[in-house]
C-alpha cells in the first residue's frame, strides 16, 4: 500500500503563544458568564473563502496593506485537516480541530444522525462556537452566513443570524456590518462574524494563478477598504473596533481527478461513501473490509488509511463520523463522484482545489488583525486556525472557552485592552 508521507511537525510560532489552554473531550460545557464585555467595543471577524496567504502580493491591496502596517499579520494561517471550507470555518469558530468539533468535511456521514452535506445548523457542532460563548457573557453577537451559525447551539442563539443564501453578495454583507456600526449604541453588536465568498470560486474555476483570481483580490480589498472607512468614523465617535481578516484555506492547481466509487462497485463492495475534495470517507455498513481494502488500495494517486493509521497530527478520529476507511488524494489530485475513475482531462474539472495537508504552503490562508487591541506592525511566520478564538476573546475582554485547543497570544500580537468610551 502506498501512503502519504507523515505530515511535518507544526511550525514553530516564534514564541508567540503561551501555554495551552486545558482541553477536554466531548461537547463543551455551558459556563457561567465570567464578565460582561466593556461597552463601546466591537470585534469583527471576516472570512474570505479560499483567500490564499500570498494573494495580496499579486495586486494593489491598500486595505490589506494598511491592516498589516498598522496591525498584525502572519505569513500564513494554517488550517485544520482537511483544509476544506466547512472544517476550516468550524475550527475558526470553535478553536478546536475537526475530530472535536465534528465537522470533518463538507460532506460526511454520522452513523447516528445521518448524512451531512454542506449543512449549516448549529446542532451539528460538538464544540461551542465563539458566538455562543460570547452571547453567554452578555455580548450582543451578529453572525452573517458563517458555517454552523443557523439556529441555537445548545439553547444559545445569537441576536442576528441568517440562513445561507448563495445569492447574497459579499458587498451586501459588508454594507450590513457598516449599518450596524452606525446604529444606536445599545443595538451595536460586540461581536460580528461574517463569511464572504472571497476568491474561492475564482480559484476553483480558473486556478489560483489566474487573472480572474487577481481581479477578485482587488475587488475584496476594496470591500475591506470600505469597511475600514466606516470603522474610522466609528472610532472618531469613540467606538473601539478591532478587525480580523482570515480565510479557511488556500488553493492549489489541479493535476487530475479521481473517483473511488466505480472501484468499489467493480469489486462488489456495497459501502457508503462521502466524497469531498481530496478525501473520501468509506463506511462499510457490514461490507467485507478486505474486499474494500483491496479495491481502495488499487486506486492510483492516493493513500488509504483506517482511523487507527491516520496521522495523529491530523486530529481526524471522530467516533461516529470518520469512515472505516479514509482515502486521501496525492498532491494535485482531487476526488469527484462526477469524474471518471482516473482522469487528467480537466475540461470538466475544477482547475484549482484544496483539502491537502495544512502544512503545505499552498493550503495556507491569509491573516490580518487590526485595531486598538492589536500590536502595531507585528508579524509572525505562521499562526494556526485554532488560535483565532483566543484572539477574539482577548479583544472582547472575556476568557476563551475552556475547551479550546488554541493558545492565548502574548504581547507581540496583542496589547493591553482599551476601555470603552
Amino acid at each position: 500500500m502506498h501512503r502519504l508521507a507523515r505530515p511535518t511537525a507544526p511550525l514553530a510560532l516564534l514564541g508567540v503563544f503561551a501555554a495551552l489552554l486545558v482541553a477536554c473531550g466531548g461537547p463543551a460545557p455551558m459556563p457561567e458568564p465570567v464578565a460582561e464585555a466593556p461597552a463601546g467595543r466591537t470585534v469583527i471577524v471576516l472570512s474570505l473563502d479560499g483567500f490564499r496567504h500570498d494573494y495580496p502580493a499579486r495586486a494593489e491591496t491598500p486595505a490589506l496593506d494598511r491592516l498589516a502596517a498598522e496591525g498584525a499579520s502572519a505569513g500564513r494561517l494554517i488550517p485544520p485537516w482537511p483544509s476544506q471550507t466547512f472544517p476550516g470555518h468550524a475550527t475558526l469558530a470553535t478553536g478546536v480541530v475537526a475530530q472535536r468539533h465534528g465537522i470533518i468535511n463538507n460532506r460526511f456521514i454520522d452513523r447516528q444522525k445521518g448524512g451531512f452535506a454542506y449543512e449549516n445548523g448549529a446542532h451539528w457542532y460538538d464544540a461551542m462556537p465563539v458566538w455562543a460563548h460570547a452571547t453567554r457573557q452578555g455580548i450582543r453577537t451578529h453572525v452573517y452566513h458563517w458555517v454552523g451559525s443557523e439556529g441555537p447551539w445548545q439553547g444559545t442563539e445569537t441576536a442576528f443570524w441568517r440562513a445561507f443564501d448563495p445569492g447574497t453578495t459579499d458587498a451586501t454583507k459588508v454594507e450590513a456590518i457598516i449599518g450596524w456600526l452606525k446604529g444606536p449604541p445599545a443595538e451595536r453588536p460586540g461581536l460580528v462574524m461574517s463569511y464572504l465568498g472571497g476568491c474561492d470560486k475564482a480559484g476553483h474555476e480558473h486556478g489560483p494563478d489566474s487573472a480572474e483570481v487577481t481581479a477578485c483580490v482587488v475587488e475584496k480589498d476594496a470591500l475591506i477598504g470600505r469597511l475600514l472607512a466606516a470603522i474610522d468614523t466609528a472610532a472618531a465617535g469613540g467606538w473601539a473596533v478591532n478587525l480580523i481578516v482570515v480565510a479557511d484555506h488556500g488553493m492549489l492547481p489541479t493535476v487530475g481527478g479521481l473517483n473511488a466509487v466505480p472501484a468499489l462497485k467493480a469489486a462488489g463492495v456495497e459501502a457508503r461513501t462521502a466524497t469531498s475534495g481530496v478525501v473520501v470517507n468509506v463506511y462499510l455498513d457490514g461490507a467485507d473490509p478486505e474486499q474494500a481494502r483491496a479495491a481502495l488500495e488499487a486506486m492510483p494517486h492516493s493513500a488509504l488509511y483506517t482511523p487507527e493509521t491516520l496521522s495523529a497530527e491530523w486530529r481526524y478520529r471522530h467516533p461516529t463520523r470518520t469512515g472505516d476507511f479514509v482515502l486521501v488524494a496525492d498532491r494535485g489530485w482531487r476526488f469527484s463522484e462526477k469524474q471518471a475513475e482516473v482522469s487528467r482531462d480537466l475540461s470538466a474539472e475544477s482547475l484549482g482545489h484544496h483539502g491537502h495537508d495544512p502544512q503545505m504552503p499552498e493550503m495556507g490562508a491569509v491573516f490580518r488583525a487590526w485595531g486598538p487591541g492589536v500590536a502595531r506592525g507585528a508579524k509572525v511566520d505562521a499562526l494556526r486556525a485554532v488560535d483565532v478564538v483566543p484572539l477574539v476573546c482577548h479583544l472582547l475582554g472575556i476568557a476563551p472557552p475552556p475547551h479550546a485547543d488554541g493558545q492565548p497570544l502574548d504581547g507581540r500580537l496583542v496589547r493591553a485592552l482599551v476601555d470603552g468610551p
